[in-house]
């Protein structure tokens, strides 16, 4: 049985820690290892690049559906943005692509491929 990756809860806190960054759903969240993307349409913000974290905050409020794909893991909110995070390429940083929590749940940690 797969766990339940769905935030139920909308973005409450965009934590960003030096090279990685945490999107926390109340009482779930996702730290994100490799460097991430912000899309809206044409718009488009690579972790690292001047709109990013300003981008990320402004998805406070929304809630979010998440795909994991066996290339990335996909959040995808409400009004239409979508963050991603890759799990090979290069964008890898480590041995983890991201990891999943939730209050009283299990953790889950995907490995770059």
């Amino acid at each position: 049985m797969k766990p339940d990756l769905q935030p139920i809860d909308p973005l409450s806190q965009v934590v960003f820690v030096h090279d990685y960054l945490q999107l926390v759903f109340q009482d779930c969240g996702f730290t994100l290892y490799n460097l991430a993307t912000y899309s809206f349409g044409d718009v488009v913000f690579r972790q690292g690049q001047p709109g990013f974290c300003d981008a990320l905050v402004a998805l406070i409020d929304q809630t979010a559906r998440a795909e994991a794909r066996n290339d990335s893991l996909l959040l995808h909110f409400v009004k239409g943005a979508v963050v991603s995070v890759p799990t090979s390429g290069q964008n890898v940083r480590g041995p983890e692509a991201w990891q999943f929590n939730r209050l009283g749940g299990p953790f889950v940690v995907e490995q770059n491929a």
